[in-house]
């Protein structure tokens, strides 16, 4: 019961606390306006009913006493008492009781203006203290009926009449005014009051000595001062202890706050699949403000490298950082450097093989306790078993979007890749290309499944190493590969090519090359699934204008022996092959036409294969007869690709390799555009790459003298048109050598550069 009673009361007097700390509201003003102007009514009656002096000088003494009592407040229970009764029995006993209300109810007011003097109230505050009166009003009214007049002391039962008539009106004015100004319920009042008349009970008999004193002497009343001033002291000593409670609690709370934080933080970070170094800046970032630490650095051996992470770890922080991580390897461990102390502790993951590192925290001029130590060892071991699973996820997911035969993205990162790609390509334009290898199942059937795989894996890397720093490469499965590169402002072409030229391969016996189509995105795709047909229609496209399969056997068997016939006869091809395709594509030609023109260069020569070997091989300078056997190699080209039906729309091309724009040339004197466009372009190129090459009885000619003789030659040997689009070609072939050395020059790759330029400068939206 005492203890509900005791709750209550605390209740009431935080709620009654809280009410009148903030503003007044109307309600309760204008109620204790009422309540005042009524006490001071009652108190006014009251005082007329006196008929004895009032002596000024103790009358004075005695209000101002009253006003500074008004202001103590000493604890009493889970309240405080003003401990006014020190003076009130005074001058009930030494004054006419009947003028003692007034009287009080002036030092109350006397009292709160002195506090508003110094801006420790309200105004609202002065008015008040009259109804504060109302406690006088009932033993001032006893004595009165009693006929007590003042100069002595009254019989006991008076005295105590009068303590219970002041109790009574007390108690009931306070509940009439705070149910009318504040809503508070009246039979609490009862419960909080009863404390406040036990510490008047007590200090009552103080008063009452006081008084008899006074009697003799009026200067004897200040005996009440030193109870007073005790209890002065003992009020500040328990608002110092308040004060001091409440920023204790304050930075509790404080510190409260900080860790749930921390640990909500890291709870979180520990339950999400987060990126490893996300997760690591979390958990440092967390335990230095857990443990309330000035720095940290968390230290991580994992996949991929070691992970460093500080956290303003810099000069004598750091010492102590460096010290206490080097001697954590077994379990915690602190040291303290130049009055820095510092907190290591391992981070492992569970398994063999999972990740581990130091977690270490530092703060000046204080150790860690024993519970930071064991927080800081939990924080740890969570980060660490975190930090494990997050490793074997990111293993699983790049297993699962990793092709295995050749550590490239496969299809599942490729789609994952194209969707961002999609999000983000507006402001980077990227560039899919999708490769499909030509010759790769005669490899496989010729060499066996090992070598193909083997074949696969270095073709492979050399498309990772082609497009690196400028994209991705994917292996999609069987001989599919795909690169996805962003759009560089030059050089688009050459990049092509040289993906394209990393996925070729030639050897004895075997020619593996590739077949590709590109998408431009977003320009010309909404979604990936677009993006990859479109591409895959382009590719299949290219791969049927191309020769088919017997075609590409034929060629290759006819290269062989050209090489064989004659090693630098297979060098010499392939330059004037190159040289041919760039120019065609220069001038105009469709793809497969351009292809067609290749195919001819590289076989221009095969009738050499018919020349006997003592021409051939012959030291000096051939004779007429001799030069006669070799301008049949034309015809005899023709002959022989004409019995291969794959082959048969080389021939024309071959046998007219050697005619002149003037008519001047072999085996048909044919001049001007009597010549087929291919043979012209042909010519052109197989007479700059035999002077740059070596040839019979003559040094190679520099670049620059071969330029200059293709130029004079212009109009007469060679079609001036061809001479300019090959010149063009050799002078952009100097400003970039990759080009001359690559597969830049394939023809396919400078119209998917031309298209992409064209969809950029438009800035078309997706179909």
């Amino acid at each position: 019961m005492l203890e509900d009673l005791r709750g209550d009361a605390e209740q009431l007097l935080e709620e009654s606390w809280a009410l009148r700390s903030r503003l007044v509201a109307r309600r309760e003003l204008i109620a204790e306006t009422l309540g005042a102007l009524l006490f001071v009514a009652v108190a006014a009656a009251l005082w007329a009913h006196a008929h004895a002096p009032v002596p000024a000088g103790l009358t004075a003494l005695l209000v101002v006493l009253y006003a500074a009592m008004s202001r103590i407040r000493f604890p009493v229970g889970v309240g405080a008492v003003a401990p006014t009764q020190l003076v009130l029995v005074p001058m009930l006993l030494a004054l006419p009781p009947a003028v003692v209300p007034l009287l009080a109810a002036a030092g109350a007011v006397l009292g709160a203006a002195g506090a508003l003097a110094v801006r420790r109230t309200q105004p609202e505050r002065v008015l008040f203290s009259l109804g504060d009166a109302w406690h006088t009003m009932g033993p001032a009214g006893v004595l009165v009926a009693a006929g007590f007049s003042g100069g002595h002391l009254p019989g006991p039962w008076v005295l105590i009449l009068a303590f219970a008539a002041g109790c009574a009106v007390d108690l009931l004015s306070g509940t009439l005014r705070e149910a009318a100004a504040l809503g508070v319920a009246p039979h609490l009042q009862v419960r909080v009051m009863a404390l406040a008349w036990v510490a008047d009970a007590c200090l009552a008999p103080v008063g009452l000595l006081a008084a008899q004193a006074a009697l003799d002497r009026s200067v004897a009343v200040l005996l009440v001062v030193p109870v007073a001033v005790l209890l002065l002291l003992l009020a500040r000593d328990r608002d110092a202890r308040i004060e001091e409670a409440q920023r204790r609690l304050e930075l509790v709370r404080h510190e409260r706050a900080r860790l749930q934080s921390a640990v909500r933080r890291m709870g979180e970070a520990f339950g999400a699949r987060l990126d490893l170094d996300e997760l690591l800046s979390i958990v440092l970032r967390g335990s230095v403000e857990a443990l309330d630490a000035d720095g940290g650095r968390l230290l991580l051996d994992a996949p991929g490298g070691m992970r460093t992470l500080d956290r303003d770890a810099a000069g004598e922080l750091r010492a102590a950082l460096d010290a206490a991580a080097g001697v954590s390897a077994d379990g915690p461990a602190q040291v303290e450097r130049g009055g820095v102390w510092a907190l290591a502790v391992p981070l492992r993951a569970p398994g063999p093989d999972g990740p581990t590192g130091v977690l270490s925290l530092a703060r000046p001029q204080r150790a860690f306790g024993d519970d930071e130590i064991a927080l800081l060892t939990e924080l740890a071991d969570r980060a660490g078993t975190a930090a494990g699973e997050i490793v074997r996820h990111e293993l699983l997911q790049r297993e699962a979007t990793t092709d295995a035969l050749t550590g490239l993205g496969n299809r599942r990162r490729l789609r994952a890749d194209l969707d961002r790609a999609l999000r983000e390509a507006w402001e980077r334009p990227v560039l899919l290309l999708l490769f499909d290898l030509d010759g790769f199942k005669g490899y496989n059937d010729t060499f066996g499944h090992l070598a193909g795989d083997a074949l696969l894996s270095r073709l492979g890397d050399r498309l990772n190493r082609a497009v690196a720093g400028v994209g991705d490469a994917y292996r999609l499965g069987g001989d599919e590969f795909c690169a996805l590169i962003e759009v560089p402002g030059e050089g688009l072409e050459d990049l092509i090519a040289t993906a394209e030229d990393a996925l070729t391969e030639m050897g004895e016996g075997f020619r593996v090359g590739a077949s590709y189509g590109a998408v431009l995105l977003p320009h010309e795709a909404r979604n990936a699934d677009q993006a990859l047909q479109r591409a895959d229609e382009r590719m299949y496209a290219k791969k049927s204008g191309r020769a088919s399969g017997a075609r590409e056997q034929a060629v290759q068997v006819l290269r062989n022996a050209i090489g064989a016939r004659r090693a630098d006869l297979g060098t010499h091809s392939r330059d004037v092959a190159r040289w041919a395709g760039v120019t065609a594509a220069r001038m105009g030609l469709e793809p497969e036409a351009c292809e067609e023109v290749v195919r001819a260069a590289e076989l221009h020569d095969v009738g050499m294969v018919g020349i006997p070997d003592e021409i051939l091989s012959k030291p000096g300078p051939l004779d007429a007869a001799e030069w006669e056997f070799i301008r049949q190699h034309t015809v005899l080209g023709e002959r022989i690709l004409g019995a291969a039906p794959a082959l048969r729309p080389l021939a024309p091309l071959v046998r007219s390799s050697h005619e002149r724009w003037d008519g001047g040339g072999y085996p048909d004197g044919l001049a001007g555009q009597e010549i087929p466009l291919g043979a012209r372009i042909i010519a052109a190129c197989e007479a700059y790459a035999s002077m740059t090459g070596p040839g019979w009885h003559r040094e190679a000619m520099s670049p620059e003298t071969a330029r200059r003789e293709l130029q004079a030659a212009s109009g007469s040997q060679f079609d001036p048109a061809v001479v300019a689009a090959l010149l063009a070609e050799l002078d952009e072939a100097a400003a970039r050598p990759a080009l001359a050395e690559t597969a830049a020059a394939e023809p396919a790759a400078r119209q998917i550069g031309d298209r992409v330029r064209e969809l950029l400068a438009a800035g078309a939206p997706p179909e």
